[in-house]
């Protein structure tokens, strides 16, 4: 393992790399508001080192094709296990790009996982550290695809998960949840107390954290999304990739994952990242644009966008201004549409969430030419729920 320390974004404060590592025990105290962030650590390596162990395949794992494929970059000794995640497609969408003037388009299908979604990339990760402290019950605050992808992890596994969802979770992902077996707790509000009380549960019972937020374990495994599609361009950035923000890993975990292969030599350049919000709950958008954060009442169908405290917004807004990205929103009906276009002219079955990463690239064609430009959306996931 190559791990040399773990870093505050927020205050810089170095610490040891300790499996149940959590958050900055210096900045643990936010507010609840924006204005005070958590001190959200961030894994460091030995790169040089990692480098070396990539390139010659030192850590004989360069012959995989799941996430482990990675692994002098991940913060685990060996891989565990579980379930295969990662290695998915990347999918040449040659009349979607067409349509928006772009020399190329790729979906990045995170649908082929075993959960049908990115977020096993996480939960890998988690099962892995945990394994080796002997950890036997799980917890997440989740829309749904993250309690269903910790909770049918543990199910292969023999393990206690315990989930914590909104009020508006969906039936249809209610009883994925029941069908793994998983322990539920459905919250009288919405994702972000269902947070807070997965929070205050977990510190109680001594469960450990799938909570990607606040692990920081967890977004290494979410980079593996960018360190393959660089290898499957042949090692050649995209000029964008594109990807729906809640708390901000995933994007956050990519543009990391792409800065790692840069660093490394493996690309000469950064793709800028577009992180794409409800207009209805877009505070990243807002807060990245310096614009005053309004609390708008009203819900969207994308549940896995629906928060109004992003807790991992420190990393996002790194990455973001690293890469010269940028946030925008979307509304419903555009989402709606631009998830009818991925089925019918790319052949995709995504998910209502993941389909804003088509309507926010339409809407960005709008505001400049993307003529010549090679871009990525990444589809984050395709369980369908049964009212969309």
């Amino acid at each position: 393992m190559f791990v040399i320390n773990l870093t505050c974004l927020k205050c810089g404060t170095t610490h040891p790399m300790t499996p149940t590592s959590y958050i900055c025990p210096t900045c643990e105290h936010g507010s609840t508001d924006m204005d005070t962030d958590i001190g959200i650590l961030d894994v460091q390596y030995d790169y040089l080192a990692a480098q070396e162990a990539l390139l010659r395949g030192k850590d004989n794992n360069s012959s995989r094709s799941d996430i482990f494929r990675y692994i002098p970059l991940l913060p685990v000794k060996q891989p565990a296990d579980v379930p295969h995640a990662g290695g998915t497609p990347l999918l040449n969408a040659p009349r979607l790009a067409s349509r928006l003037g772009l020399k190329s388009l790729y979906i990045k299908d995170e649908t082929r996982n075993p959960t049908r979604c990115l977020k096993d990339r996480a939960t890998v990760i988690a099962m892995t550290m945990a394994q080796e402290i002997g950890v036997t019950d799980f917890y997440c605050a989740s829309a749904g695809n993250a309690a269903i992808s910790l909770a049918s992890y543990c199910g292969h596994q023999g393990l206690n998960c315990h989930v914590f969802v909104p009020q508006e979770a969906s039936q249809t992902r209610l009883n994925w949840l029941r069908r793994f077996g998983a322990n539920i707790q459905v919250s009288t509000g919405n994702y972000d107390q269902a947070f807070d009380e997965a929070e205050t549960a977990g510190a109680k019972y001594g469960w450990y954290s799938r909570n990607c937020a606040y692990n920081p374990f967890l977004v290494e495994g979410k980079k593996t999304v960018a360190l393959e599609i660089g290898e499957q361009l042949g090692w050649q950035a995209p000029d964008l990739v594109v990807s729906p923000v809640g708390d901000g890993c995933t994007l956050g975990a990519i543009g990391k994952g792409f800065r790692e292969l840069s660093f490394l030599g493996l690309t000469d350049r950064l793709p800028r990242l577009l992180g794409i919000q409800s207009e209805v709950i877009q505070p990243l958008v807002h807060r990245y644009h310096e614009q005053s954060i309004t609390q708008d009442q009203r819900t969207t169908a994308a549940a896995s966008m629906a928060v109004r405290r992003p807790r991992n917004a420190l990393r996002l807004l790194k990455e973001l201004r690293a890469s010269e990205g940028t946030m925008l929103a979307v509304s419903d009906s555009q989402i709606a549409a631009a998830q009818k276009l991925l089925a019918v002219e790319a052949g995709i079955i995504a998910e209502f969430t993941s389909s804003a990463t088509l309507a926010g690239l339409m809407k960005q064609a709008e505001a400049e030419s993307l003529a010549g430009k090679t871009a990525v959306l990444v589809i984050t996931g395709g369980r369908l729920d049964s009212d969309f």
